[in-house]
């Protein structure tokens, strides 16, 4: 694999990557759960390409990464109970699966209404988020259906000629992937399993009198 491509994370690699992201490049990260492959979701090009390098269907659409919940308001439309588990478990694994607003973000096929959305628990990509100062559209970094490997000089992605560089970090990862969960009708809908479980969500939730 292409491992000249890898850097190790500190300040110049990470404001390197910053700007391969501005320029509409695609990069590899490190995250809280798997490593992943991003661009700059205000950047219709950079995007395409995850789809292309991932040979990724639209219809399985890209994860947006961003540094806030009133960042993600900006977004997504919140209930009270996924504003409540945002509150709750972000910066974390926890995925929300959202009513998108019309706003110039693409994550995949544009008549989807809905977008994933969550803050990372990663100190790499939080940085990367405040200097962008624009969310990421992200997903784990290997070929679509195929097992991400947790050895990033190991990922068949470096070999792309789209992919610009990657950062790796110590930061804890689980290598796991995150929880994705819809709130419908006041009801938890598992979409994914993570590290967070659905009991656990449903019994905060029940805790705080949101959920009978």
């Amino acid at each position: 694999m292409n491992s000249k491509k890898v850097f190790k994370a500190n300040i110049n690699s990470i404001k390197l990557a910053a700007r391969s992201l501005l320029n509409g490049k695609t990069i590899i990260i490190p995250t809280d759960t798997v490593y992943g492959i991003a661009a700059d979701a205000t950047n219709e090009i950079g995007v395409e390409n995850i789809f292309k390098i991932k040979k990724r269907p639209k219809t399985y659409p890209l994860i947006l990464f961003v540094k806030s919940i009133n960042e993600a308001k900006k977004y997504a439309h919140f209930s009270d109970i996924e504003e409540f588990l945002a509150a709750h478990y972000w910066p974390g694994p926890l995925t929300l699966i959202l009513r998108k607003k019309n706003r110039n973000i693409y994550n995949g096929d544009k008549r989807l209404a809905k977008i994933g959305i969550r803050i990372p628990k990663n100190k790499v990509v939080m940085n990367l988020l405040k200097i962008i100062n624009k969310p990421l559209a992200t997903t784990s970094a290997n070929i679509h259906q195929e097992k991400n490997s947790n050895n990033i000089n190991q990922l068949s992605l470096l070999d792309s000629d789209d992919v610009t560089h990657a950062i790796s970090s110590r930061d804890r990862m689980s290598f796991a992937e995150s929880t994705l969960v819809e709130v419908s009708k006041n009801k938890i809908r598992l979409l994914r399993k993570g590290s967070i479980s659905k009991k656990s969500i449903e019994n905060i939730l029940k805790k705080n009198l949101l959920l009978d």
